[in-house]
């Protein structure tokens, strides 16, 4: 087990990819940020509002996770060698290697980009903010996002073995979230908290009016999980390679 995770991590480092993913981590939240009109509006609010609208933006990093778990397995498939792993290492190793790898993924990706993030966004930040950031108190907001970014990875890892196309789940994992799922969040979040973004949202405590707590969210998300982890094993199961 040890040998197979060790594998798939050194796959997934190997190459420039890496590198565009963790470009992506910092580049999505100023996205949404800009979006929102921060920080060209931070300085209207006070510093704990500040602090709250840096932790929501940094939520937004859980989609480039959830394409990062997808990734664990479409990159084998696009280069063709996902057969040649389940015939020397069987079905079930590789299955196995791969949730782990997609959680040691997820929890590396939303590190790394909250740190990259972070560190672009000080520069914009009003006088005595980047204090409030660092502050003690201001971390407790950052478990709910790990957490989201983490469940999120292994989402995308199944989706990754249901779609097994790299172009496909790229579009599912990375842009129908942020185009479709972000906006129904503020249109009609009655829908959007049982969708996996919003689930998604829900754990990272985002602040949009009709989003599950973190603890139903957590539910809902551990149910899609469930869902899309049977029909992955299902297909697969059912599949010759």
């Amino acid at each position: 087990m040890g040998s197979g995770l060790r594998a798939e991590l050194l796959r997934y480092v190997s190459g420039y990819s890496v590198l565009g993913i963790l470009a992506f981590t910092a580049l999505v939240p100023w996205f949404v940020a800009n979006f929102l009109g921060w920080p060209d509006n931070s300085e209207g609010l006070s510093a704990a509002d500040n602090v709250r609208t840096f932790w929501t933006l940094s939520a937004s990093i859980a989609p480039v996770a959830t394409f990062a778990g997808s990734y664990v397995v479409t990159r084998e498939s696009y280069y063709g060698t996902l057969r040649r792993s389940v015939v020397l290492s069987g079905l079930k190793q590789v299955l196995i290697s791969k949730y782990l790898a997609a959680a040691i993924v997820g929890l590396a990706t939303v590190t790394t980009g909250t740190v990259l993030w972070g560190v672009s966004a000080a520069f914009s930040l009003p006088p005595g903010v980047l204090g409030k950031l660092l502050a003690a108190e201001s971390w407790n907001q950052m478990p709910g996002v790990v957490l989201a970014s983490t469940m999120g990875s292994l989402w995308g890892c199944s989706l990754g073995w249901i779609i097994r196309h790299y172009y496909a789940t790229t579009i599912l994992t990375l842009l129908i979230p942020l185009a479709v799922e972000v906006p129904l969040m503020a249109s009609a979040p009655e829908v959007a908290r049982w969708l996996p973004s919003g689930a998604l949202a829900g754990i990272a405590s985002l602040p949009f009016d009709g989003l599950l707590a973190p603890f139903p969210a957590l539910l809902v998300s551990l149910g899609w999980l469930m869902a899309a982890g049977l029909c992955a094993v299902r297909l697969l199961l059912g599949k010759e390679f």
